[in-house]
């Protein structure tokens, strides 16, 4: 903010206000779907009553779209930047949605699989407390900073 100025980044929000705009009226036409709250500038989160959510996460993120999964509710949600407000991207984005939500009806009741899945299960435990304790020691092996001995072959995850 200090290099590039308020004026810099109000035009940035006025830009992002475009697409947001176009998303959350077009979104609200697509059955199946719906917007959580009253968005006003650049996250919409989306939920459904008719299929798992987040099936349709997995689906956007195999088509290159960087989503949020969340849980209680479940749901899932897009930060829109500048990348939004390129010709044609947000249009794309419904389309998408569009296409998804179609497949997804085909069979509204499927089980939800990879990354969605694993939000599902985590939010099914009654034990809050395990997800912590599970979550500290993902992150404890993923930064461990232990230096390999010499005759390790571990290199860069393989073995």
């Amino acid at each position: 903010m200090m290099l590039l100025g308020e004026r810099w980044l109000c035009g940035c929000t006025r830009k992002i206000l475009l697409p947001h705009g176009l998303l959350n009226q077009e979104l609200k036409k697509i059955d199946h779907i719906f917007i959580f709250g009253k968005p006003e500038v650049s996250v919409l989160a989306l939920g459904s009553d008719a299929f798992d959510i987040f099936r349709l996460g997995n689906m956007l993120t195999s088509k290159g779209w960087s989503l949020t999964m969340l849980q209680f509710p479940s749901s899932i949600h897009i930060s829109l930047t500048l990348l939004h407000t390129k010709p044609g991207v947000a249009q794309q984005f419904v389309n998408d949605i569009q296409e998804s939500v179609s497949e997804i009806m085909k069979d509204p009741k499927a089980k939800t699989t990879g990354v969605g899945a694993i939000y599902g299960m985590a939010q099914t435990i009654p034990d809050r407390s395990m997800i912590t304790d599970i979550s500290h020691v993902f992150l404890d092996a993923l930064y461990n900073t232990e230096p390999l001995s010499a005759d390790s072959t571990l290199v860069n995850g393989s073995h």
